[in-house]
């Protein structure tokens, strides 16, 4: 073999191999900016699960909410109902019966009126806590600032 053919056959390898190493380098490259873009991948990932996580959350609280406003809405219709039939009764009453009706007014702003006072702070009667004055605008204050009574034992 010629010296040309040997120089030939070498310079082929060295362009064999150093086309390779290239070749390997740029593929390492590329691996390495795969890898980082899979990296920011999972962090996005990650991110996305905890806003999930949070939107879940968000809504289970507003299911709670809007089963709490309905319930605050169908005990507020009961509540309309009630008075619509207190209404339609007191209507009865006041046109078989104008003097009841007057009483029954009467009697009312009596009661709102010692409402009042039982909340701005006056004491309440003996009556009152021995239940011998009912109250039927706010029989709750009554019951609240009325003394327990200690039962014997």
């Amino acid at each position: 073999m010629s010296i040309g053919i040997k120089i030939a056959i070498a310079a082929i390898l060295f362009s064999i191999f150093s086309g390779g190493y290239f070749y390997i380098q740029a593929l390492e490259g590329k691996l390495e900016a795969a890898a980082e873009v899979q990296q920011r991948m999972e962090g996005v990932i990650e991110q996305q699960k905890m806003v999930l996580e949070q939107n879940q959350k968000d809504i289970e609280q507003m299911k709670d909410i809007n089963t709490k406003i309905s319930e605050i809405a169908q005990t507020a219709q009961q509540e309309v109902n009630d008075v619509r039939t207190k209404f339609a009764r007191f209507n009865g009453i006041a046109k078989n019966n104008p003097t009841e009706a007057e009483m029954r007014i009467n009697r009312g702003t009596r009661d709102a009126l010692r409402c009042n006072e039982i909340v701005t702070g006056s004491r309440l009667t003996a009556d009152e806590i021995s239940g011998k004055i009912q109250n039927n605008i706010c029989p709750e204050l009554i019951k609240i600032k009325a003394p327990k009574k200690e039962t014997a034992k």
